[in-house]
């Protein structure tokens, strides 16, 4: 299981330092076309920069685990 974090409490568990910014998370988000909609899901940084984007959230969360990032759930 990976480990998640209460996003209630997120400023004391988690900081912006160079510590900090080992952490990495993946947002759905949906892009439309003419004809179909599509689903991508972007791996974004600690201080939210979008490093990535995937078509499913196992392979957003397996680059983030290969890349060195630690994964956090912010639901």
């Amino acid at each position: 299981m990976v480990n998640q974090i209460d996003k209630d409490n997120i400023f004391e568990d988690f900081s912006f330092s160079e510590e900090g910014s080992s952490y990495a998370f993946v947002k759905k988000e949906i892009h439309s076309n003419d004809k179909f909609n599509t689903d991508i899901f972007s791996v974004y940084g600690s201080d939210g920069t979008l490093l990535a984007a995937f078509d499913s959230k196992e392979a957003a969360i397996a680059a983030i685990m290969q890349s060195g990032l630690r994964y956090i759930s912010l639901h």
